[in-house]
């Protein structure tokens, strides 16, 4: 394995509970936070919700300063382009594909200046459709959105017998993307990173509770420590920071993104 990865996978899951993953039955990212960090604690911004949450994941600062919803998408001109815009103009032979259920993460939250194939879909399709994507074309920026398990929560409750029917679906279906990365060969390669942005309470969220707050945060790859599991000291907001350098590349000054304490081989 190098020691600086040759391309990024980041796989989101909407609304996923970190504890929900970590007591469901999820043998696919079971098996890759093991060869890697976790934290099941790692904590959303305010509010816990899509928009603000997926905008820190790929902006790098908190929702007070993105702004972004679905009447302000991100300007071209902030100090806090997504990571991806970053990796594309540092090295602008880098690939994209942008595989999201909910569609206003590709129309609002990600810059259009960004040359990527952008698709979405049911989370069954999406998925799919992104394993046979990468088995044919292996992009160097990889980001996918399923979006089902925050519908279970909304229509049943975050924490219900069909919430974690969800989760063990969604598991299923990161394993069919798993398995493409290593079909193609780039497993070993690579960094693969499992997030959610933010869990909930009842069948709502986005205020403070820990059960909104507290999410799944992993990584696993050239240069991440292996089997090391993190409280709540790493930020949704952290991301970006945490790709960049093990890119060597180096991090915005708008961002308010870090790199958090163990996350890093020694």
């Amino acid at each position: 394995m190098s020691i600086k990865p040759e391309r990024v996978f980041v796989i989101g899951i909407d609304g996923a509970m970190g504890s929900a993953v970590r007591d469901g039955k999820t043998p696919n990212i079971d098996a890759l936070v093991a060869d890697g960090v976790v934290s099941y604690s790692a904590q959303a911004v305010l509010p816990s919700a899509s928009y603000q949450n997926w905008g820190a994941l790929l902006h790098g600062v908190g929702a007070e300063k993105h702004g972004i919803n679905g009447e302000n998408p991100i300007s071209e001109d902030v100090p806090w382009p997504s990571y991806l815009k970053v990796l594309q103009e540092t090295y602008p032979n880098m690939t994209c594909a942008l595989f999201s259920c909910w569609n206003p993460i590709n129309l609002h939250i990600i810059e259009q200046s960004i040359e990527a194939h952008r698709v979405s879909l049911p989370d069954p399709e999406l998925a799919v459709s992104a394993a046979d994507y990468i088995r044919q074309h292996v992009p160097d920026l990889f980001f996918m959105q399923f979006d089902l398990v925050d519908a279970a929560g909304h229509a049943h409750g975050y924490g219900s017998e069909k919430y974690f029917e969800q989760i063990e679906i969604n598991d299923a279906e990161i394993g069919q993307v798993i398995d493409a990365i290593k079909n193609a060969g780039v497993y070993e390669d690579s960094l693969i990173m499992i997030i959610s942005d933010h869990g909930g309470i009842g069948t709502g969220h986005g205020g403070d509770e820990p059960e909104c707050l507290e999410i799944l945060w992993s990584a696993r790859g050239p240069g991440i420590a292996q089997g090391i599991e993190l409280g709540g000291e790493i930020s949704i907001k952290d991301t970006p920071a945490i790709i960049l350098y093990t890119f060597s590349v180096p991090i915005p000054d708008g961002y308010d993104s870090v790199i958090a304490e163990g996350v890093f081989a020694k």
